[in-house]
């Protein structure tokens, strides 16, 4: 037991020591991958303990802490105590003004994108990219801050293509998804060849899809969403796991019925599975 304490009391040394309770303005490079991030602590954060995740990125290349700014004063008005990590990932952008890539990174998925023909992007190229990043970042936040090993996944308009490259690839690491206003492409997912098919995995991620009604896009993301429920159903995740959600016009919260991020729903949603144990 002696041998135990001394090493958990050096464990939590390490990892104060790293992690230097980072800021918002600071911007971090995977230890083991290109990937950079941005990371928010919870107030009450202290080594030594474990602490639930959120992954938000940006819906498109730009403010790199836009998604912490807007999701962490909601995290500490609810004293919820979620490490918040907004990855800077490629996705659906042009690589060119991607400071962060330039070099050897940025020219492999111009190369990917040219072998696509004139004018086309290799969407799985960028995938590969996000999805192996994204893995990298989070085991850092586990070793440097107390990450949880399962996680948080949230994602508005284009951003949902990470939502989904995890939920179709990765349900393994995932608590709960939450599909702000966003479609299914496939980018990065290989239907015929899924895994952890209809596995205890993938029954327990809760998912939940919120579109506002006068959103131009409402009436495709209403397909849309049917259509990949349907194959998410077909690999495993159950009914009573799939929530979802179109604020109407008139309603009593006064949220916008547009093209909007949700953040007070985001949180709650991810609040409520945490306290009901992460399931």
């Amino acid at each position: 037991m002696q041998f135990r304490a001394f090493f958990l009391m050096l464990a939590a040394a390490c990892s104060v020591a790293a992690a230097d309770l980072p800021t918002v303005d600071q911007v971090f490079t995977a230890s083991t991958h290109p990937m950079q991030y941005v990371v928010s602590l919870p107030s009450q954060w202290e080594a030594g303990k474990k602490w639930p995740v959120i992954i938000a990125p940006n819906a498109h290349y730009g403010n790199k802490a836009a998604t912490i700014q807007m999701l962490s004063p909601l995290n500490e008005k609810r004293k919820a105590g979620f490490i918040i990590v907004s990855p800077i990932v490629i996705n659906s952008d042009p690589v060119g003004p991607m400071k962060e890539y330039q070099g050897a990174i940025a020219d492999g998925i111009r190369a990917a994108d040219a072998k696509m023909g004139e004018g086309g992007r290799d969407d799985d190229a960028r995938a590969a990219f996000d999805s192996a990043g994204i893995r990298a970042v989070l085991q850092d936040v586990q070793r440097l801050y107390g990450g949880e090993e399962r996680v948080y996944i949230t994602g508005f308009s284009a951003s949902t293509h990470i939502v989904y490259l995890f939920l179709f690839t990765h349900p393994e690491l995932l608590k709960g998804a939450f599909i702000n206003s966003g479609v299914y492409r496939g980018r990065g997912v290989d239907e015929d060849h899924l895994p952890l098919v209809n596995s205890p995995e993938r029954a327990r991620v809760e998912i939940q899809f919120m579109a506002g009604e006068q959103d131009k896009g409402a009436k495709i993301y209403a397909e849309n969403w049917a259509a990949a429920k349907a194959l998410l159903k077909n690999c495993g995740h159950p009914e009573a796991r799939f929530h979802e959600e179109i604020i109407r016009q008139g309603n009593a919260e006064n949220l916008p019925v547009g093209h909007n991020w949700y953040p007070a729903r985001i949180m709650d949603f991810f609040v409520q599975i945490q306290q009901e144990g992460g399931k």
